[in-house]
């Protein structure tokens, strides 16, 4: 490799990049480039979060609970999805709102509090929304610009600004901007100590004018408009005093003030807290006031400025000018420690040292929901209230989703082993069956009341997850309850202890999953190990708050929720076990219920069907109607068996046009009876294959035909679902146990 060529190459890209970027202007390219794009260029903190979540676009998610906005930012697509926040869109649609009325009123007056349990995600998502700001600023779309002071080593500029003697340099035009000047001509350098906007340097009667004719001309697009801050906002304290210095020595020639302002566009940074910055709950000041200690560089500055007292203003809230601050656990902190911080986010300046530093900041918190509880019973409360917003983040309550962040958290590679089918998704059923709360029967239609008051904490899980109604529910009545699904998963919005506020943490479930993955005695992160190891976790009941709660039924049960995971674990390996003896597939089954639904829509209007065979039209078959029905435990009532299962099947089609029928989701629990039925009738050649394969895993003698077969099961439960043979061997295990006790 010829190291120079590829520095000189780097160089050329890099050169062209910087020029490419805008990356320098002088004030008039910018007021060029402003009225070009005054849209872009003009927005405030946040017009520019919410362009920043527009940009990365957003779906609706259909779920039981009901449909959804998800922004895909928080699929964090910059970072190919690394640390992407799982679930929570009701939260981001909240947050967006109150984010649309800051755009909206023109200001952001009020902090946005993020209250929820340990572990919900509150974090992550502020998280989200920083590193898409820092992304979204490097895009064309994006590009935000500040300013810096430049003065020059030149002679006309000596004699007029009463610099020292000495160093006489090439003359300058003097209608010529100094923001391209090389290094070496620059006698000081001043950045602007907030990275205010450069149209500050225009004055407010004059910029709100400027403002005003770009609107009549048509410049802005429809429902956007200039925020108060650009129109009303002022420079910081020290380029005001720069600004007006300037301004008096060159007896109000604006255009040699602004000769004097170099344009630089600047990229959000967390790293370097740039618009940036997050801060923990210590005590210390969010912003300072110090004078300017004058080094070399600034005893070159101009008699006008070197006599003047300059200041700087330094900390939390002046990195965080432009852009988002996030006060983690905010609420930790005395009252008096945050009273000023939110009569600041009211007013949107500081007062430090006698002087005024106007602000454009996302004001955002985070706290946990007991800190809330007890904020809202202080005295002061009311007065704070009106100043913050309340964004709620609860536990997540869709097992489904709840999958994902530990799919995400715990892999293959993080654990250093296989991780067999349904371990993470029976850590995630647990942990939101823990977050359920008992509904209120009373709240719903009389047609209901009865189905809400027997709704267990696994029917309410199912329910959320995957739209499914308890399978000993009438159809119409299972209808209903799937249309009610988003009044349950509301029901306790308004409350303190609203469903998700308490159970398992996220947090304390990937330990769980982390710890089974050690497991010696088991070569793979395994569903039984984890259960067992949630098992150690629900006997230390001192240490968790959700383990204390009284039991309400099933529900805050955590021990006998256990049980029912343990239960659905053992019939889904019991169902993908026979699926993998290959007796029948779930396919069979839902051909057999689509002929009975053609059989009993002919029998009901008296119509003919074709034979299979001979294509010919005959009746329909009494007595395969009749075997089906007995496999569900029906002996009465055939017709109206019928009626409703068309009617079922009618319902759907209306509220699904053009789309064929689930039957295994449409009818769980005819499919179930069909299936379980058929298994029974095979219960001993099941039992058989059982043993078998417990053989073949331990390499017991066998003979060569029993050991084809069991392998064969084995390496169709490794192609079909999953499972390695070493983690085929507790699952089988598993099943035999349970066919011992049960």
């Amino acid at each position: 490799m010829d190291t120079k060529d590829f520095l000189e190459r780097l160089n050329e890209v890099s050169m062209e990049q910087f020029v490419g970027e805008k990356r320098l202007l002088s004030f008039d390219q910018y007021a060029a480039l402003f009225a070009q794009r005054p849209r872009y260029l003009g927005r405030n903190a946040a017009q520019y979060l919410s362009d920043t979540i527009s940009h990365y676009g957003a779906e609706e998610l259909v779920r039981p609970t009901g449909n959804v906005v998800r922004h895909r930012l928080f699929d964090a697509p910059f970072a190919e999805g690394e640390e992407r926040l799982i679930g929570q869109e009701e939260v981001q649609q909240d947050f967006c709102e109150h984010l649309s009325n800051f755009v909206q009123e023109g200001k952001t007056s009020r902090l946005l509090l993020l209250h929820g349990p340990n572990g919900s995600a509150k974090t992550s998502f502020v998280q989200c929304l920083a590193r898409a700001m820092v992304n979204y600023s490097k895009e064309e779309e994006g590009a935000v610009y500040t300013f810096s002071w430049v003065f020059p080593r030149t002679s006309r500029q000596t004699k007029r600004l009463g610099f020292s003697s000495g160093g006489t340099d090439e003359l300058l035009d003097p209608e010529q901007s100094y923001a391209f000047l090389e290094k070496e001509e620059i006698a000081a350098l001043i950045p602007g100590e907030m990275r205010d906007h450069p149209i500050f340097l225009i004055p407010r009667e004059q910029r709100e004018a400027l403002l005003e004719q770009l609107e009549a001309d048509g410049a802005l697009p429809d429902g956007f408009r200039f925020s108060d801050h650009l129109a009303n906002g002022d420079l910081s304290p020290g380029s005001r005093r720069i600004f007006d210095a300037l301004l008096a020595a060159n007896g109000g020639n604006l255009a040699e003030v602004l000769s004097h302002v170099r344009v630089e566009r600047f990229y959000f940074s967390r790293r370097y807290r740039r618009g940036v910055v997050t801060i923990q709950p210590q005590m210390h000041v969010d912003a300072d006031i110090r004078q300017v200690t004058l080094d070399e560089s600034y005893s070159t500055l101009p008699a006008v400025l070197r006599n003047m007292s300059l200041f700087q203003l330094s900390g939390d809230l002046v990195d965080a000018n432009r852009g988002i601050i996030e006060y983690s656990d905010l609420l930790k902190r005395p009252v008096d420690a945050f009273q000023y911080l939110l009569g600041t986010c009211e007013n949107s300046r500081i007062t430090l040292g006698g002087v005024i530093a106007y602000l454009d900041i996302i004001f955002v918190g985070t706290t946990n929901d007991k800190y809330v509880q007890a904020f809202t019973k202080m005295p002061e409360f009311p007065s704070f209230k009106g100043r913050m917003e309340l964004v709620k983040v609860p536990y997540i309550r869709n097992f489904r989703v709840e999958q994902e962040i530990y799919d995400m958290q715990i892999s293959e590679e993080v654990v250093g082993r296989h991780i067999a089918p349904h371990a993470t998704e029976m850590a995630a059923l647990w942990a939101v069956l823990t977050r359920l709360k008992k509904p209120d029967a009373e709240r719903y239609p009389e047609s209901l009341k009865s189905a809400v008051a027997h709704l267990t904490p696994l029917e309410k899980a199912d329910l959320y997850a995957d739209g499914i109604p308890p399978a000993s529910l009438r159809p119409e009545t299972a209808r209903e309850l799937v249309h009610y699904a988003r009044n349950l998963f509301c029901e306790s919005d308004e409350a303190p202890d609203y469903e998700g506020w308490i159970g398992a943490s996220p947090r304390e479930v990937k330990q769980v999953l982390l710890l089974a993955g050690q497991a010696k005695d088991v070569a793979c992160l395994h569903p039984v190990k984890v259960l067992d190891e949630i098992a150690d976790l629900v006997r230390l009941k001192s240490l968790y708050e959700f383990l204390q709660l009284a039991p309400s039924g099933e529900y805050h049960n955590a021990a006998l929720l256990l049980d029912r995971v343990r239960q659905r674990y053992a019939a889904i390996v019991d169902r993908e076990f026979k699926e993998a003896m290959g007796l029948v597939t779930d396919d069979e089954f839902r051909k057999l219920l689509a002929r009975y639904a053609a059989h009993a829509s002919a029998f009901l209007k008296k119509e003919t069907v074709l034979d299979p065979m001979t294509r010919e039209p005959v009746p329909p078959d009494e007595d395969f109607m009749k075997d089906i029905e007995e496999k569900w435990a029906i002996s009465d009532k055939r017709e109206r068996v019928r009626e409703e299962f068309i009617g079922k099947i009618a319902s759907w089609g209306i509220d699904n046009p053009g789309e064929s029928p689930d039957f295994e989701v449409l009818f769980r629990d005819q499919f179930e009876k069909l299936r379980q039925s058929y298994y029974k009738e095979n219960e001993v050649e099941i039992a058989r294959t059982l043993k078998r394969v417990i053989d073949y895993i331990d390499g017991a003698k066998m003979q060569d035909a029993d050991r084809k077969a069991a392998k064969g099961v084995v390496d169709a439960m490794t192609l079909r679902f999953g499972y390695c043979e070493k983690c085929v061997a507790p699952a089988v295990s598993l099943l035999a146990l349970s066919a011992k006790t049960g």
